[in-house]
């Protein structure tokens, strides 16, 4: 039969292991949404600077992609 001090012993271990493992796992996430490029950092055109049908157009921040939703959204409105 255990020990009360061994118990208490592996109660501990387990706690500091899931507070560790716990902290590594945010870091990392942290980590992950820091390194992440923002919209228009190294953003490129792949349609050089053809906006129709381009898969990247809702979320494209670049001036050609722009210009054309202010002037879609002229002719809507």
């Amino acid at each position: 039969m255990r020990l009360f001090w061994e118990i208490a012993g592996d109660r501990r271990e387990f706690f500091r292991a899931t507070a560790r493992y716990t902290l590594l796992a945010v870091l990392s996430v942290a980590g992950y949404l820091g390194a992440r490029p923002g919209k228009l950092k190294g953003q490129s055109c792949i349609r050089q600077g053809i906006c129709n049908d381009c898969l990247q157009f809702a979320n494209c921040g670049l001036p050609a992609a722009l210009s054309r939703k202010q002037k879609e959204g002229e002719t809507q409105g």
